[in-house]
């Protein structure tokens, strides 16, 4: 069931327009003013308190999953879960703006359309890495904690790595997450403190992010990346998105003359979907052998 609900929904995402107030970026943000409207989140929350808030809504949907015990109810929760979850309309929507004023060498335009998928300060030489950590985060990193924890684990981790991004938001400027767009956050300097949920992130993020390197080894550049890779397995402290993207260029080295704002992060971007497809082919495996439900 785990590998046919994953075909079904990443089948869906490709061919249907998922409309964006019904993904979980959108979905944290009211549960965030919630929380707010009672004074149980704000900037300085305490890690405990970030934890308990990424954990209830997982506990309480393996809960009602464990107590209605229907396996229909239960593919249906997975399905629901993953199409929330899963990707993100918005990155893909920005992305494209981006190639396409890439293509009539509007750069100044590219620099505003990378700041909407995270690229801080807009630099242009960064934005192939900064896609490789956006699709870990919307993709890999996703189907990884659905595989190892079903759909407790998915919702925990992305209200988690949605939090990360809230959290920041309302550290650089101080006001209502909701209300700052992404350009903004591009902009503010504070957007660079380190929080509480990063910590978290940092934690949460290490073992998916040693699977997703280990996939960019056996979907591009084995031995390049390897050598990489390895370290990578005995190293605590080198942030999550750092790691990621020093495996993903080794692995997807651009040639010299291709090192462009169009060709980059084009390349990157196929590794990243190859690597998708391998995890799927992975799940497959799992699946016939009995590891996975």
């Amino acid at each position: 069931m785990t590998l046919i609900s994953l075909l079904i929904v990443m089948a869906l995402e490709r061919v249907t327009s998922k409309a964006p107030e019904w993904h979980i970026h959108a979905l944290v943000g009211r549960y965030i003013q919630f929380l707010q409207a009672r004074k149980w989140f704000n900037e300085t929350a305490s890690t405990l308190s970030l934890v308990l808030i990424s954990l209830l809504p997982a506990l309480s949907l393996y809960l009602i999953d464990y107590l209605i015990d229907n396996g229909l109810f239960t593919f249906v929760l997975q399905l629901i879960t993953l199409w929330v979850c899963l990707g993100c309309p918005i990155t893909r929507k920005n992305y494209k703006r981006y190639l396409e004023a890439a293509n009539r060498k509007d750069f100044e335009a590219c620099s505003l359309h990378s700041l909407a998928f995270g690229n801080t300060n807009g630099d242009l030489s960064k934005v192939g890495q900064q896609l490789v950590f956006v699709n870990y985060r919307q993709y890999a990193a996703v189907i990884v904690a659905f595989i190892c924890f079903g759909v407790a684990g998915v919702v925990f981790y992305s209200i988690a790595k949605e939090l990360q991004i809230f959290s920041h938001k309302m550290s650089a400027c101080g006001g209502d997450p909701n209300e700052v767009d992404e350009e903004v956050i591009g902009e503010c300097e504070k957007a660079n403190a380190e929080l509480a949920i990063d910590k978290i992130m940092h934690a949460i993020d290490w073992l998916p992010v040693r699977i997703t390197g280990l996939g960019f080894l056996i979907v591009g550049h084995f031995s390049r990346a390897l050598t990489i890779w390895l370290p990578s397995l005995f190293d605590l402290k080198t942030s999550s998105k750092e790691t990621l993207v020093s495996v993903a260029v080794a692995a997807e080295e651009v040639e010299p003359n291709k090192q462009n704002y169009v060709d980059e992060p084009c390349m990157l971007v196929r590794l990243v979907k190859r690597n998708v497809m391998f995890m799927l082919v992975g799940v497959s495996i799992l699946t016939m052998v009995g590891a996975v439900a």
